[in-house]
């Protein structure tokens, strides 16, 4: 899990508590969190599978996590705000934006942020895909 969380305060926080310690979450981490996720996955070279967390409030906030390298997103503070019902929100304004760009999956988002480390895992992905057909293919043929 890459970045829920941060002790530090943005000078651009104009929330009236933003002298109060303690952990800040939410939409004013997001930004920051979406750097930690591109940088993680940089260094990992996109091997390690990564939860995007922090300031996640729509769709957009989603794909942009995805795109910079998280296999999974995770919400919280927006949980708390509007209910569970958010995760549908969520989720179908996520979808609309895959489709909206030209991809299929989540997994075709994921770390398009990084084209040389994303088209070397869509070669992996192709490959395992195609050699499951196969294996599946001789299967059929052996019954």
């Amino acid at each position: 899990i890459v970045s829920n969380t941060t002790n530090s305060r943005p000078e651009s926080l104009l929330s009236t508590h933003k002298r109060e310690t303690g952990g800040l979450s939410g939409a004013p981490i997001k930004n920051r969190s979406t750097e930690c996720i591109r940088t993680m996955y940089d260094l990992t070279k996109g091997k390690v599978p990564i939860i995007g967390v922090g300031g996640v409030g729509n769709g957009r906030d989603a794909y942009e996590k995805l795109k910079a390298g998280a296999s999974l997103i995770q919400i919280y503070s927006m949980m708390v705000y509007e209910g569970p019902g958010v995760v549908n929100r969520i989720r179908k304004e996520l979808g609309d934006i895959i489709v909206e760009n030209g991809y299929k999956s989540v997994e075709d988002v994921v770390g398009t942020d990084h084209m040389d480390i994303y088209w070397s895992k869509k070669e992996e992905r192709v490959r395992r895909r195609m050699q499951e057909r196969e294996e599946s293919e001789k299967k059929v043929v052996e019954l």
